[in-house]
């Protein structure tokens, strides 16, 4: 018994697989472009709410100001070497309480470098 080749199922099937392959190799890509995005932090830890304490006491050593840490409102974490933070942070100064946005850098060795903090305009 002879095989019998249709010529339109051999060009289908053909044409699927490399659609197949090139949607395979589009996705691979943009795995690798999401690596080092930011990613929204779902959940407030105590790990975190460290990080933002970390970051009003390096700002008031390096500014010379006295911010009392309130709280983590919501923040991003992105892998790098290491994983920066990227915090909104409520604190007081003095009698007024305002929103921070802080950058910090938990280097791989478990040391933290403050890279940015800037007071949020109110709305």
């Amino acid at each position: 018994m002879a095989i019998k080749f249709n010529p339109i199922l051999v060009i289908l099937f053909v044409v699927a697989a490399i659609i197949l392959l090139h949607i395979s190799d589009a996705r691979s890509v943009r795995r690798e472009a999401l690596a080092g995005d930011w990613e929204p932090i779902t959940n407030i830890t105590e790990e975190v709410t460290e990080i933002g304490k970390f970051a009003v006491d390096e700002h008031n050593k390096e500014a010379k100001k006295t911010l009392e840490f309130q709280k983590v409102i919501k923040g991003e974490n992105q892998a790098v070497e290491g994983i920066n933070y990227r915090l909104v942070i409520e604190a007081k100064d003095s009698d007024s309480t305002h929103k921070y946005l802080a950058e910090v850098w938990d280097k791989p060795d478990k040391s933290k470098s403050l890279t940015s903090f800037k007071q949020l305009l109110e709305a």
